[in-house]
């Protein structure tokens, strides 16, 4: 399945704490009240923990989630991604 999205939204996610400096990127679907957050492994330098099959957007990552919401709210979109980079112990 092809996924498209709307070229009218994305949203930056960044974790900058702790002398990190990690950013994801969230796309919201046209045709669902999704949003697929992608985070750019190789150029973190980390071994991409993903499944093999997931789907990779080129030049911004693979898809590490979703979350199911019509609008993304910048500081709910960072703490789950904060609590991603924390449950697979990147930070």
């Amino acid at each position: 399945m092809d996924l498209e999205y709307d070229e009218r939204y994305h949203l930056h996610l960044g974790y900058y704490e702790n002398n990190c400096d990690y950013e994801s990127v969230a796309y919201k679907r046209k045709l669902e009240d999704v949003w697929d957050i992608y985070f750019d492994f190789k150029q973190y330098g980390i071994e991409n923990i993903t499944k093999e099959s997931e789907l990779t957007f080129v030049g911004f990552g693979t898809r590490i989630f979703s979350i199911r919401v019509k609008e993304l709210n910048y500081n709910i979109g960072v703490q789950r991604f904060e609590k991603w980079l924390s449950l697979h112990k990147i930070i």
